[in-house]
């Protein structure tokens, strides 16, 4: 299959980045009940309603070892430690085109410098073509699977995703919906920046108080696919 098409460059140096960073927070609810609740506030709370949200998420973990290679020193700039990130692969299940979003993940800022969300370091890039091939070539190794799906809210700059984890049929090796009383997952992120985290950590505070007394949203990623 042929190779993906990527727009990501890898610089020769880590002073020629400044390194883009976002913003999460996590919680998750259980029943349809307090589903219905949260689905509720934000839909009269946020912009534009509600849109379906049904992806697809490939997890690939690092295998190089370190070198001077561009990737490494790319890695290195994400993670600020030389460990190379986690590279999240997501395909849209509901476009047309099918076309995948890379998304390279770094370690979290520790906890005394952002103690109310994850702030990691975050670059994305569309692609198509052969995802499996493209990770391995990086050097990463596929390590899960998952298909989420529920529903996506905008407010600010902050993205919401409402989702539930389908299931998987061993017998029939698909993937099947979960039943609406199955545990539902909140995630609110911030896009990338290299300016601005304060904003963004404050956009993401109005989430969290916006749903306060319907769920806890925290640093806790509960979800490893989130």
């Amino acid at each position: 299959m042929a190779m993906p098409t990527v727009n990501l460059a890898y610089p020769q140096t880590s002073q020629q980045l400044q390194t883009p960073y976002e913003a999460c927070l996590y919680g998750s609810v259980t029943g349809s009940d307090e589903f219905r609740s949260v689905f509720d506030r934000l839909t009269l709370r946020t912009e534009n309603g509600s849109s379906h949200l049904h992806v697809r998420e490939l997890i690939f973990q690092a295998q190089l070892p370190s070198s001077t290679s561009n990737f490494n020193v790319y890695s290195a700039s994400l993670t600020g430690d030389g460990n190379t990130p986690t590279l999240v692969c997501r395909q849209d299940l509901l476009d047309e085109k099918k076309s995948w979003i890379i998304s390279t993940r770094g370690r979290p800022e520790p906890v005394r410098l952002h103690p109310i969300a994850i702030v990691r370091p975050a670059m994305h890039a569309r692609a198509n073509g052969d995802i499996y091939g493209f990770a391995s070539t990086l050097g990463f190794a596929f390590q899960s699977e998952a298909y989420k799906r529920g529903f996506t809210f905008g407010k600010g700059i902050v993205t919401i995703n409402v989702y539930q984890l389908d299931v998987h049929a061993t017998e029939t090796d698909t993937w099947e919906k979960a039943a609406e009383e199955a545990t539902w997952y909140i995630e609110a992120k911030t896009p990338p920046t290299t300016v601005g985290i304060p904003q963004s950590v404050d956009a993401l505070v109005e989430i969290r108080d916006l749903l306060k007394g319907l769920v806890d949203l925290n640093r806790d990623n509960i979800v490893s696919h989130a």
